[in-house]
C-alpha cells in the first residue's frame, strides 16, 4: 500500500498544460452533459482532482505536459470554460500525478467503480435546495440546467414517498413517476394504483385514470372556448410539465361545456334571425347523430331558353366525339383516343355546370329546413345547413313513396352498382352471421317454417337457401376476394374444417358427441354462406331484418373508394356525398376537378368519416 501511495503526487497544474490522454478508457458518452458539468465547475470549482502523468513535449525545450488519464469530462468542461472566457488558460487544477505504467489501470478502476447519481437522489436534492430558500432559477444556474428541468424534478419529488421508494428499487420506471406527477394528491395516486390490475399498471393507464375528469386543452371544445375565456370565467387549469408542448388540462369540464353551449347558442340566434325555421345546438355532432336528420332534396328546374340551347349544342358535340372515338378505336389510334377523351371530359364539365345552375332545393322542404350548430374537428363553429327534422324527413319519405302517379325519378345508382354494393353487404352479413349461432338458428327455423306451413312457401321472404348452396357473389363484385369479410369467412371455414373428421361416414356420430355450442357454430357457418341478399334496386330487402338482428355494421367491412364506388357514380353525386359526409365547403373545393381525379380526392376526404351509401346502412336493431 505504501508503495502505491508513493507513486502518486498531488499538484495544481494550469489548464494550458493539460491534454487528453489516448489511454482514457471512457469513450461512450464522454461528450454528453459537458455544459452542465462546466456550470457546476464554474460555481463550485473542481471538486474532484484529475489523474495525469508526465509527458515531455517534443519541440519545446523544457516544456512538460500532463495527459489526463482519468477525468476526461472534467478536462472537456475546463476547455469549454476557457473558450467562454470564464477562466484563463493559467487556471490551476488539482491533479494527481502518477506514472505512465499505472495510468491505464487507474483509468479503468475509476470508470468501472463509478456509478451515476440515481435520478431520485437528484430531484430530492433539488427539493432540499429550494426548501433552503434558493430560487428555481438559482438552482438551474448552479447545475447548468434550465428552470424547466428543475421544475420537473421538483414535481417528481412531490410523488407519494412509497412510489419513490419502489422506483429506487427498480420496480417502476421514471415514466411511472411522471404519470403520478400529474396530481399532487397522494391519496388519489394510491387509490388509482390499487384500482388497476398489476398488468394494467403502465404509465399511460395511470395518467388516463388520474386525469379522467379533466379535458385536454387540445380537445376541440377547449380550443373552441379558449383558455382565456375559460380562466376568465373562473375555471382552473393544470399544466403538464412533462409534455414537450406544455399541454394544459381543464379541471372543470362542466364549466367548459356551459361556455361552449352559450357560445354556440349565440351563433344559433344569429341563424334564426336570418330566417331559418329551426336551429339545433349540439356541441359534439358525430356521424350517427347527423344521420338522424334528413337533407333537403334538390330538384332540377326547367332550363331557360339559353340553357336549353347550350345543352342541345353540347349533345350534338358529344355525339360527334363518340363517332370519332369509334373510328379511332377501330384504327387503334391511342393518341387520338386520349385527345377525344379530354374533349369528352370538357363537355361533361360544361354540362355539370349547367346542371348545377338548374339544381334548386325542393320548395316544400326548403320552407321547413334548418341547421345544426356544432364544434368541428378544427375547434371552430360548424354549421350543417339544409337539414330536415327527423320527423319531417320521414313524412316526406312516406309522401314520395306513396306518390306513384308522378314522374319516376332517375335512379341514384345503376343496377350493376347496387348489385356490387349489396354483394359486399351480403358477404359481410355472412361473416357476421357465422359468429352468431343464435341468429343463424332463428334464420334457419324461419326458412323451414315458411316452406312447411305457409301455402306458397314465401321463398322470397327468406335469404337462407335450405339446399345449403353457397351464394355465388363473385359474379356481382369481382373485388370480393380482397375484402375483409372474405378473409374472415375463409379463416372461419378453415378453423371449422380442421376440427371435422375426415371420413363423412362418421360425421353423424361425431356430431352427436360434440357439445351443443360446437354444433351450433357449424350450423351458423353453414347457414351463413347460403345467404343471398344481392339486389338490383335500392328498396327494402329480406336481408334487412336479418342484418339488424345479427348486428351487421358495414363500417367494419367496407369503406368508399374510387375503385369500389366513387368512380361509378356521376360527378354531381360524388360532390353530394362529400357535402353530406364532410361539409359543403369541402365539396365546393373539389367542384372544378374532373371526375377521375375528383373520385380520388373524394376518397381522401371521406376516409375516417364512416359514410356509407343508403343501401349499406343498417338501422339500429
Amino acid at each position: 500500500m505504501s508503495t502505491s501511495i508513493e507513486q502518486h503526487q498531488l499538484r495544481f497544474i494550469p489548464v494550458e498544460r493539460l491534454s487528453l490522454s489516448p489511454l482514457n478508457v471512457r469513450k461512450t458518452g464522454a461528450e454528453s452533459g459537458i455544459e452542465e458539468l462546466a456550470a457546476l465547475i464554474r460555481s463550485q470549482g473542481v471538486l474532484q482532482n484529475l489523474t495525469v502523468y508526465e509527458e515531455r513535449k517534443q519541440g519545446r525545450q523544457g516544456m512538460t505536459t500532463y495527459p489526463v488519464v482519468a477525468g476526461g469530462r472534467r478536462w472537456r468542461a475546463l476547455q469549454l470554460l476557457v473558450k467562454q472566457e470564464h477562466i484563463t488558460p493559467t487556471y490551476e487544477v488539482p491533479c494527481l500525478v502518477t506514472t505512465y505504467e499505472r495510468a491505464v489501470e487507474i483509468s479503468l478502476a475509476e470508470n468501472s467503480g463509478r456509478q451515476d447519481m440515481h435520478p431520485a437522489d437528484q430531484f430530492e436534492a433539488f427539493h432540499r435546495l429550494v426548501d433552503t430558500g434558493q430560487s428555481v432559477e438559482d438552482v438551474a444556474a448552479r447545475f447548468g440546467v434550465t428552470p424547466l428541468v428543475v421544475q420537473r424534478r421538483l414535481k417528481l419529488a412531490n410523488v407519494a414517498p412509497e412510489f419513490i421508494t419502489v422506483y429506487r428499487e427498480g420496480e417502476i420506471t421514471l415514466e411511472h413517476l411522471m404519470a403520478f406527477a400529474v396530481t399532487d394528491d397522494h391519496a388519489k395516486q394510491q387509490q388509482v394504483w390499487k384500482g388497476l390490475k398489476p398488468y394494467e399498471r403502465h404509465p399511460s393507464a395511470l395518467r388516463r385514470a388520474l386525469t379522467e375528469n379533466e379535458v385536454s386543452a387540445r380537445e376541440r371544445v377547449a380550443r373552441f372556448v379558449g383558455l382565456k375565456a375559460y380562466e376568465k370565467a373562473g375555471g382552473a387549469i393544470r399544466r403538464d410539465l412533462f409534455a414537450e408542448d406544455g399541454d394544459a388540462f381543464i379541471l372543470d369540464p362542466a364549466l367548459l361545456s356551459r361556455l361552449a353551449t352559450e357560445k354556440l347558442e349565440k351563433r344559433a340566434a344569429q341563424l334564426k334571425a336570418e330566417g331559418l325555421a329551426w336551429v339545433d345546438v349540439t356541441p359534439h355532432l358525430d356521424y350517427a347523430g347527423r344521420a338522424e336528420y334528413g337533407r333537403v332534396r334538390t330538384i332540377l328546374r326547367e332550363p331557360t331558353e339559353q340553357e336549353q340551347a347550350q345543352l342541345d349544342a353540347l349533345i350534338v358535340r358529344q355525339a360527334e366525339i363518340e363517332a370519332k372515338a369509334a373510328e379511332a378505336q377501330e384504327a387503334q389510334d391511342d393518341d387520338r383516343l386520349a385527345e377525344l377523351a379530354d374533349q369528352a371530359d370538357e363537355i361533361d364539365a360544361e354540362m355539370d355546370v349547367i346542371r348545377e345552375q338548374r339544381t334548386i332545393p325542393h320548395p316544400d322542404q326548403q320552407s321547413l329546413a334548418g341547421a345544426v350548430v356544432s364544434i368541428g374537428h378544427d375547434g371552430k363553429v360548424r354549421i350543417e345547413g339544409g337539414l330536415l327534422k327527423p320527423e319531417d324527413a320521414k313524412r316526406f319519405a312516406r309522401t314520395r313513396s306513396a306518390d306513384k302517379s308522378g314522374e319516376q325519378e332517375a335512379r341514384t345508382h345503376s343496377a350493376a352498382l347496387i348489385r356490387r354494393l349489396t354483394a359486399h353487404r351480403t358477404l359481410a352479413l355472412q361473416a357476421t352471421l357465422a359468429q352468431r349461432p343464435d341468429i343463424a338458428l332463428v334464420a334457419l327455423a324461419h326458412r323451414l317454417v315458411l316452406r312447411t306451413y305457409f301455402e306458397y312457401g314465401m321463398a322470397r321472404d327468406s335469404v337462407v337457401q335450405i339446399e345449403a348452396k353457397e351464394a355465388a357473389l363473385l359474379q356481382h363484385a369481382p373485388d370480393l376476394g380482397e375484402s375483409r369479410a372474405h378473409a374472415t369467412l375463409e379463416a372461419r371455414r378453415n378453423a371449422l374444417r380442421a376440427a371435422l373428421p375426415q371420413d363423412p361416414d362418421v360425421l353423424l356420430a361425431w356430431l352427436l358427441d360434440q357439445p351443443q355450442t360446437d354444433v351450433l357454430s357449424l350450423v351458423a357457418f353453414c347457414v351463413a354462406v347460403t345467404v343471398d341478399g344481392v339486389q338490383s334496386d335500392e328498396g327494402p330487402s329480406p336481408a334487412d331484418g336479418l342484418a339488424r338482428a345479427a348486428g351487421l355494421d358495414m363500417h367494419e367491412w367496407w369503406t368508399p373508394t374510387a375503385d369500389n364506388y366513387l368512380g361509378s357514380i356521376p360527378k354531381a353525386r360524388i360532390l353530394e356525398v362529400v357535402r353530406e359526409a364532410v361539409s359543403a365547403e369541402a365539396a365546393a373545393a373539389l367542384a372544378k376537378l374532373k371526375r377521375a381525379p375528383l373520385a380520388k380526392a373524394a376518397e381522401e376526404r371521406l376516409a375516417g368519416t364512416g359514410w356509407l351509401p343508403p343501401v349499406l346502412r343498417t338501422a339500429t336493431a
